[in-house]
């Protein structure tokens, strides 16, 4: 067996792992130096209708349900699709979007006669005294801005 020749191999397959490694960091930093995420990419949706119409719904999550389901029906009226009582939001795709479906966890504890939790940080709302919405769906809990009429 050549030694020689073997050694010589591994070190160009080394040589070509260490130069694909250099590149994705380099890429990394350019795509994040170069081209900055907005707050529109994260929440724009394209929906696409049977007949291959498409168009796309901006619905940042802190939008009221009642402004969300008004523009679904916007959407739905595009793309010539029936009206329905109750829109689904889309909800964000793991697989295009990692970064966005972050799992938290936090623990339940008591307050007085309440059950509370506490919401991190960096998926807390932007103003402290917001009126929020709970609701139960399963095992589900949806918590949400309060719609406008429920504020006043």
């Amino acid at each position: 067996m050549n030694w020689v020749a073997v050694r010589e191999g591994l070190e160009l397959i080394a040589l070509a792992m260490l130069g694909s490694v250099a590149f994705g960091i380099a890429a990394t930093f350019i795509l994040r130096r170069y081209f900055p995420r907005k707050i529109e990419d994260d929440y724009t949706y394209v929906l696409r209708s049977a007949d291959g119409k498409k168009t796309t719904v901006f619905l940042p999550p802190d939008l009221p349900e009642a402004e969300q389901q008004q523009r679904m029906r916007q959407a739905y009226e595009k793309l010539g699709l029936p009206a329905l009582p109750h829109y689904p939001a889309p909800m964000p795709s793991g697989d295009t979007n990692p970064w966005r479906m972050h799992r938290h966890t936090t623990k339940a504890f008591r307050n007085g006669d309440f059950q509370a939790i506490q919401i991190p940080p960096e998926i807390a709302y932007g103003r402290p005294d917001i009126d929020l919405e709970i609701q139960r769906i399963g095992d589900e809990l949806r918590i949400r801005p309060a719609r406008a009429a429920e504020q006043a």
